[in-house]
Parts: structure tokens; C-alpha cells; sequence
């Protein structure tokens, strides 16, 4: 006796079974319907990132000898690289939010 309670045997892989009927053999829940989507500004959360970068460049610029000694003055450059970053995310998500949050206009259908 197959899993599905069933004395067929199991399709083999490869055969020609509808896939859906397949689909609501092995299904246990039943459907529930999707969520709602939940409309979050991304702006602030790019921006406190950026200020996270921006706070480990200047702390690597305040250990910038102690850094060169361990053989990490790379830490630099990477946290440079993370503000520019976070600046260009920053600004791509004001865009996109203010494309996200848009009101529409009104009188028109």
C-alpha cells in the first residue's frame, strides 16, 4: 500500500502523473490566503547602516597607527567603501520609497 492510503503504487520519477492531482495527494494544510503586504520605509533603515559605516571610519581614523601596526589599515578602506555604499543605497531608497508611498491622484479613475 502506497503513503496516500491507496494500493497504487507510487509514480515513478519521470512519469507522466498530473501533477497536480500529485500536488493534492501529498498536501496536509489546507490554503490559506497570502498576507498583505506590509508597507515599511526602507530610507530609515539604509540610512541608520550608513551611519553605522560612517562611525567605523572615523573610529579607524582615530586607531588609524594601532590598525597599521596589527596589519589591518584595510579596515579603512573598507569602511569608506560602506559609506559610499550606504550613501548610493540611501538615495536609492528615498526614490523607491517615494515611488512605494506615493499617493495617487485624485478625480482621476
Amino acid at each position: 500500500m502506497s503513503t496516500d492510503g491507496t494500493s497504487q503504487p507510487p509514480a515513478a520519477s519521470g512519469s507522466s502523473a498530473n501533477p497536480r492531482a500529485a500536488y493534492h495527494r501529498v498536501k496536509k494544510t489546507p490554503e490559506l490566503p497570502a498576507p498583505e503586504a506590509v508597507k515599511l520605509r526602507m530610507t530609515p533603515i539604509a540610512a541608520a547602516g550608513t551611519l553605522l559605516w560612517t562611525i567605523a571610519l572615523v573610529l579607524t581614523q582615530v586607531f588609524r597607527d594601532e590598525l597599521a601596526d596589527s596589519g589591518r589599515e584595510w579596515w579603512v578602506s573598507c569602511a569608506l567603501t560602506g559609506v559610499i555604499v550606504g550613501l548610493l543605497g540611501t538615495a536609492a531608497m528615498v526614490i523607491a520609497d517615494r515611488r512605494h508611498f506615493r499617493r495617487p491622484a485624485r478625480g482621476r479613475s
